[in-house]
């Protein structure tokens, strides 16, 4: 996959970002970046449904999922790209079920909070890319979604959120 438009973006991003961060927030900073990626990813496996075995009515809402996939871009590129992670990723899927590869995910998103590499992001990278192919998200979606929610990103900060 070719993301070189969604690393370019996120790095004006976080420019942008960086400005309006006090210094009080910068504290642990790195591994704060990390949580949050943790997070996003609790909330696009969510809005899937798919681990949810108690649950009957498993409707889910593409829209909704798109835009967590998004924000867990958004978090993984700006820990990627500082570390010369390559714009160009494959999505790597260990397991063919959701569920198995989303723990696996799991795992290897985690794992950034201690030993946050070149190596270690490219396989959680590569790893988020192969649970989104898994649902089907393509390329081109995956693009789309960010951009949609980068224009968001910008507002949010004009509105000082």
């Amino acid at each position: 996959m070719n993301l070189e438009e969604i690393f370019e973006a996120q790095k004006i991003l976080d420019k942008v970002f960086a400005a309006s961060i006090t210094k009080k927030e910068k504290v642990f900073f790195d591994k704060k970046i990390v949580i949050a990626l943790l997070v996003e990813l609790g909330e696009f496996a969510n809005e899937v449904k798919s681990f949810k075995y108690w649950k009957k009515n498993k409707q889910t809402d593409r829209a909704k999922i798109l835009e967590e996939y998004a924000d867990g871009i958004h978090f993984i590129t700006s820990i990627a790209y500082p570390l010369s992670v390559s714009s160009q990723l494959n999505p790597k899927i260990k397991y063919k079920n959701f569920v198995l590869q989303l723990g696996h995910t799991y795992k290897l998103f985690t794992n950034l909070i201690a030993q946050k590499n070149q190596e270690n992001v490219t396989k959680a990278y590569e790893a988020y890319l192969g649970l989104g192919q898994l649902i089907n998200i393509t390329e081109h979606e995956i693009i789309a979604a960010y951009m949609a929610k980068n224009k968001k990103n910008y507002k949010r900060i004009e509105e000082k959120y």
